[in-house]
C-alpha cells in the first residue's frame, strides 16, 4: 500500500474489536507512563485497524494505546486502516508492530507459526524462552510398511527441492556439496545429525525382513574401503555448510564405530562420545554369543558449539529426589550417553536402522535451540523431520530414493495438515 492511501481517521473507540491472538501485555508502570504521555500530548499514534469485511474493525495494532485511552474516557482515536483479509497476514502484522514494545505473553506466542516468528525478527533466546521447557517429542503413529506400500509410483524426481513449512527436502546424493549448499540455501547449521547405510549387507531392494522391495538401489554391502570413503564423502559434504562451531553426530553399526572416529579425526571433528541408544525387543543372533541391543552414535565437535543450559549443576539436581515423569529428570536423562527410548515394534519399519522421533530428541534438545537447522543427509522415512518439527527447529533433509522423498512428505502432510510446496527442480528456477 502506498503512502497516499494511509490517512488518518478518528473512530469511536466502541466500534474497534481487539485481537484475540495479541500476544503483548503491559504492567502497570508502563501503563501509568502512557496515560501520562497522552494526557501531555495527545495520542498522537494511530491505531492500526484492519479494514476487510470479514475482519472489519480489528485491531492489527496498539492495543496497549486503546486500553489506556477508554480508561482515560476518550471518545475517538486516530486510525489507520489497512486492507488485510488474510488472517495470517494480520497476525504476522501484529507481530511485526510490537516486536520491540512491551513484553510478550509467552503462551499466546507459542501458537505462532516458528517461521512467522523467524521472519518477524525473534532471535535464538526469544525463541528458546517460548519453547525449550515445554517441548517434547511423541510417537506420530506413522506406519511406514503401510504408506510405503499405498505409493506405487511419485512424480519426485532427482534434483526436487521441497519446503515443508519451515523444512526443506532435496531429492539428491547427499555425497555431491553443490547438493547439500543447494539444500541449505546460503543457510549454515551447526548441527549435522547423519544416520547412513550402515553396511550390514541388506538387500533393500528385496525388502527388509521379507517385506515388500521400494525399487531403491542403495549398496549396503560395500568393502571396508568403500564403506570409509562413502562415510568420509558425506561428512565432508555436511562440513561444507557447517559454522565454525558444530556438532556432529554419525550413526554406525558397532563394528564402524573406530572407522567413524577415525574419520573424525582425519577431518578435524573432535572425538567426544559414543552414545549408545538402547534397544528394546531384540532377538537373540543364531551362532553369535552376545545379540545386539544398541546402536551407537558417534558424536563429535569443532569448536565450542552450542549446548543448552536447562541444567546448571547436573551433580547437584542428580543428588535430589526426583520422581518419575518429570521433565527434570528427563533433562538429567538427555545429558548421559546411554539412550534409553523404547523402539518401535519390528513391523513398524521398513528400514533396518529406523529411528523413532522420540530418540532424535535426546541430542537436538541438548545441542540445538528452537529455529536452528538439523542437517539430515539421509532422511529415510523422515522420524528427523518429525522430532523437529515437535521441538520447533527446522530440519534440512537429503534422501536420494524418490519413494522415500514421496514417504517423507507424506508423513509431513500427515503430521501437521500443511502441503508441501516444491520450490526448485534441476528444470526450473527458484519458485519462490
Amino acid at each position: 500500500m502506498g503512502k497516499e492511501n494511509l490517512k488518518i481517521t478518528f473512530v469511536d473507540v466502541n466500534s474497534l474489536k481487539v485481537a484475540a491472538y495479541n500476544p503483548r501485555k503491559w504492567d502497570d508502570a508502563k501503563k501509568e507512563k502512557l496515560k501520562e504521555s497522552i494526557e501531555r500530548f495527545g495520542l498522537v499514534d494511530p491505531i492500526i485497524v484492519n479494514s476487510a469485511p470479514e475482519r472489519k474493525n480489528i485491531v492489527i495494532g496498539g492495543h496497549f494505546r486503546l486500553a489506556v485511552a477508554k480508561e482515560l474516557k476518550i471518545q475517538e482515536v486516530p486510525v489507520v486502516y489497512l486492507n488485510i483479509p488474510d488472517i495470517e497476514k494480520e497476525k504476522e502484522l501484529n507481530l511485526r508492530l510490537n516486536k520491540n514494545v512491551g513484553e510478550w505473553d509467552i503462551e499466546l506466542l507459542k501458537s505462532f507459526d516458528l517461521g512467522v516468528l523467524l521472519n518477524v525478527g525473534f532471535d535464538d533466546g526469544d525463541l528458546s524462552a517460548i519453547w525449550d521447557d515445554c517441548l517434547e517429542t511423541e510417537d506420530d503413529n506413522f506406519q511406514e510398511e503401510k504408506e510405503l506400500a499405498e505409493i506405487k509410483e511419485t512424480d519426485i524426481q532427482l534434483g526436487d527441492l521441497f519446503e515443508l513449512g519451515s523444512h526443506r527436502l532435496l531429492c539428491a546424493d547427499a555425497h555431491d556439496p553443490q547438493n547439500i549448499q543447494r539444500l541449505m540455501g546460503g543457510e549454515k547449521t551447526s548441527f549435522a545429525y547423519c544416520d547412513p547405510i550402515f553396511n550390514i549387507g541388506v538387500s533393500y531392494d528385496k525388502g527388509i525382513g521379507g517385506k515388500q522391495s521400494y525399487g531403491g538401489k542403495v549398496d549396503d554391502n560395500k568393502s571396508d574401503a568403500e564403506y570409509r570413503e562413502f562415510l568420509k564423502s558425506g561428512m565432508q559434504s555436511a562440513l561444507s555448510v557447517v559454522n565454525k562451531d558444530f556438532h556432529y553426530f554419525c550413526y554406525c553399526d558397532q563394528k564402524y564405530i573406530g572407522m567413524v572416529q577415525d574419520i573424525f579425526r582425519e577431518l578435524g571433528i573432535g572425538n567426544k562420545r559414543v552414545c549408545m541408544w538402547i534397544k528394546n525387543g531384540q532377538n537373540p543372533t543364531p551362532g553369535i554369543a552376545f545379540s545386539k541391543c544398541y546402536e551407537p552414535a558417534v558424536y563429535g565437535t569443532v569448536g565450542s558449539p552450542y549446548l543448552s543450559k536447562s541444567l546448571q549443576n547436573l551433580n547437584e539436581v542428580m543428588n535430589k529426589e526426583i520422581g518419575t515423569g518429570n521433565r527434570l529428570i528427563d533433562d538429567i536423562l538427555d545429558e548421559l550417553d546411554i539412550w534409553l527410548v523404547k523402539r518401535l515394534a519390528g513391523n513398524e519399519y521398513e528400514h533396518s536402522t529406523s529411528k523413532p522421533p522420540t530418540l532424535h530428541e535426546k541430542a537436538i534438545r541438548r545441542c540445538t535451540k528452537p529455529g536452528d537447522i538439523i542437517l539430515d543427509l539421509y532422511g529415510g522415512s523422515g522420524s528427523t523431520l518429525v522430532a523437529a518439527e515437535m521441538l520447533k527447529r527446522r530440519a534440512y533433509l537429503t534422501e536420494i530414493e524418490p519413494r522415500f522423498c514421496q514417504l517423507i512428505i507424506n508423513r509431513y502432510e500427515k503430521l501437521t495438515g500443511q502441503k508441501a510446496r516444491l520450490i526448485s527442480n534441476t528444470k526450473n528456477d527458484d519458485k519462490n
